[in-house]
């Protein structure tokens, strides 16, 4: 993942904290995932569910860090299609890079 920016300012007039998730973080959104991440689209969910675990705050107002499935559904769609649309370019930069590194290794 890249190096996000602290705020994101969306076309609805929101505004996103945002945080990159830390290897703490990303344990507890593991174990948070629970079954979602014992399937083949396991890399997935767990990468579109960081994209999301990192808003911190929605126009200056703190957001938790999900501990369960349903919260991190539940941010998201606070966030909405708007808010993902927003963060997807930070986090499909970093998947980009993380595909070259593979296909170079291999």
């Amino acid at each position: 993942m890249s190096i996000l920016p602290e705020t994101v300012s969306l076309s609805d007039g929101r505004c996103l904290a945002l945080k990159e998730i830390d290897p703490a973080d990303m344990l507890d959104l593991i174990e948070a995932a629970g079954s979602a991440v014992n399937g083949p689209a396991a890399a997935t969910w767990l990468g579109y569910a960081e994209m999301i675990c990192s808003v911190t705050a929605i126009d200056g107002v703190p957001v938790q860090m999900p501990g369960t499935k349903e919260e991190i559904r539940e941010l998201a769609r606070r966030l909405g299609k708007t808010g993902v649309a927003a963060l997807h370019p930070f986090f499909q930069q970093g998947q980009d890079e993380e595909e070259m590194v593979a296909t170079a290794k291999n």
